[in-house]
């Protein structure tokens, strides 16, 4: 038995625009240098891949995501240097907050297992 928490971002309206799912677009953004490639990956369509780009941006009130249009050689795209800083920090928030619950774990499961 284990406790799991999901850690969400929500804005001033508690709409929910970052969590895991584009955590994770986003540290697939990095990687193929595509948001085309990295919603492949997912399983996501595309259109909705910038759904959650486009929300994230909205609620930071900045660009999160740098893309310069194909031609001969493809598109390609990047995390802003925002974009990087907000996929850091919540990495890190994700991080603490389950070394907190694993230590609550102990505390209050331990009878359970």
């Amino acid at each position: 038995m284990h406790a799991k928490i999901t850690l969400k971002l929500e804005d001033n309206e508690n709409v929910s625009f970052f969590g895991p799912g584009v955590a994770e677009l986003f540290q697939l953004i990095e990687t193929t240098g595509s948001v085309r490639h990295a919603a492949e990956t997912m399983g996501l369509s595309y259109s909705k891949a910038w759904k959650m780009i486009r929300g994230t941006e909205k609620a930071t009130g900045e660009a999160v995501v740098d893309r310069t249009q194909g031609g001969k050689g493809g598109g390609k795209a990047d995390l802003t240097s925002r974009g990087k800083k907000l996929l850091e920090d919540f990495l890190s928030m994700e991080k603490e907050l389950n070394s907190i619950l694993e230590a609550m774990e102990g505390k209050y499961l331990a009878a359970y297992r």
